[in-house]
């Protein structure tokens, strides 16, 4: 594949999502990415097919696809020298690794930072950790949901408090770790390029938990004293010129127009309030503040006297920064997404053919391929062994041992 990382080779050891987020847009960006998985495969493989029972096989498994297209699958047990001398010889020819694993098992295996940066000292080293390489939490398990949602303070505090109910939201499935993937491809690239200067590896890591921080950092910093920001908020406490209003067909907008002067005034003659800011209770911020219900109201019977299509009609015609807020299964039918290339069909293995996020790489020099279904487990594990080397009857000796798997069908 072309692209600027053409001619890097990016080995992989990791499972779930954060880190094969990181490798597959290396790879769209013209890496070549050899996957290791243990004989019994990446977990996501079997979490991705319970999300879509009956439909989602090992045949159709687009939620295991969509983090690992692109790269070659090779099946290595790491517990025998066999395995582990391939894997070895693998990380002898790549320019950068990329790892999920904890320390602790790293280290039993040898696979350490401290055990490879004298062997390899060119090799870019790059870490997915969940809480940190420090303090005692440093080996917990972890995933998104609990190190970057629930730990970042989003699921606990970005609920809506109304007065007779509240709980908690429920975490978006992989959002935390994509971005935190994100982060770690940025980490990657600015080490590949200082390599390309001194010649020199390096250690970088992306932190589910710091991520979760920084992304949330507008509401740590407000939530803080003296700043006095008491999370969570009701609806009305969000306030009024922004959020999210239900239409008069059940459908719901978001706007955000409190910084656009002309377009809010528009806007209050379209909710039938034209000189809501003469009223005295309303004619500034503080005095808002202290009507903020009555205000809210305004606001709410307003957006219910007409349809969110009308609505979205007048955004357009005033430039109004506004939008219908959809529903996941929404997205697949937009136009915009399909104009700009978003989304795109993928035809598995059973012949069924499904609508699928594209690469979200968007760089002149960079073609990302369009997705395809990984192979199965080892599905290309006598090809990479055969790249590096081994002979055919190497590659038997080790399929019959176990110490290399290989599954074509």
């Amino acid at each position: 594949m072309s692209g600027p990382l053409s001619g890097v080779r990016v080995l992989e050891l990791a499972t779930f999502v954060a880190a094969p987020v990181t490798a597959r847009i290396l790879a769209d960006m013209g890496a070549e990415v050899i996957k290791v998985e243990a004989p019994t495969g990446d977990g996501w493989r079997y979490s991705g097919i319970s999300h879509g029972a009956p439909r989602f096989t090992k045949d159709e498994n687009p939620i295991f696809d969509i983090y690992n297209t692109g790269k070659k699958l090779v099946s290595l047990n790491l517990k025998t020298p066999k395995g582990m001398e391939a894997f070895m010889k693998l990380l002898s020819e790549s320019d950068v690794f990329v790892t999920s694993a904890r320390e602790g098992a790293l280290k039993r295996l040898g696979l350490a930072y401290d055990d490879l940066k004298e062997k390899f000292p060119g090799l870019i080293y790059a870490m997915l950790l969940g809480y940190g390489k420090k303090g005692p939490e440093a080996d917990r398990p972890a995933y998104d949901v609990t190190a970057f949602w629930s730990r970042g303070g989003f699921l606990r505090d970005m609920a809506c408090n109304e007065e007779n109910f509240y709980m908690p939201v429920n975490a978006p499935s992989s959002v935390g770790d994509t971005a935190t993937g994100y982060l770690l491809v940025s980490e990657i690239c600015a080490a590949l390029f200082r390599r390309s200067k001194d010649g020199k590896g390096e250690f970088v890591s992306s932190t589910l938990y710091h991520n979760g921080v920084f992304c949330m950092g507008t509401m740590v910093i407000k939530s803080q004293e003296p700043f006095g920001h008491k999370y969570p908020y009701s609806r009305v406490q969000h306030g009024a010129a922004s959020g999210n209003f239900e239409c008069a067909d059940g459908e719901w907008i978001y706007m955000s127009v409190g910084r656009h002067p002309q377009a809010f005034e528009k806007l209050l003659e379209k909710l039938g309030c034209p000189d809501l800011h003469d009223d005295p209770r309303f004619k500034d911020v503080t005095s808002r503040l202290q009507h903020r219900q009555e205000y809210y109201d305004y606001f709410r019977r307003g957006f219910l006297s007409r349809s969110s299509s009308e609505w979205m009609e007048l955004a357009y015609e005033y430039d109004m920064p506004m939008t219908k807020i959809v529903h996941f299964r929404d997205v697949a039918k937009d136009e915009q997404a399909w104009a700009n290339g978003y989304l795109e069909h993928v035809e598995f293995r059973t012949g069924n053919v499904d609508v699928m996020p594209a690469s979200p790489i968007e760089m002149e020099s960079a073609h990302p391929a369009p997705t395809k279904p990984a192979p199965w487990i080892g599905g290309d594990t006598t090809e990479v062994l055969q790249s590096i080397g081994y002979t055919d009857g190497e590659i038997a000796e080790m399929l019959a041992s176990g110490a290399a798997v290989e599954n074509k069908s």
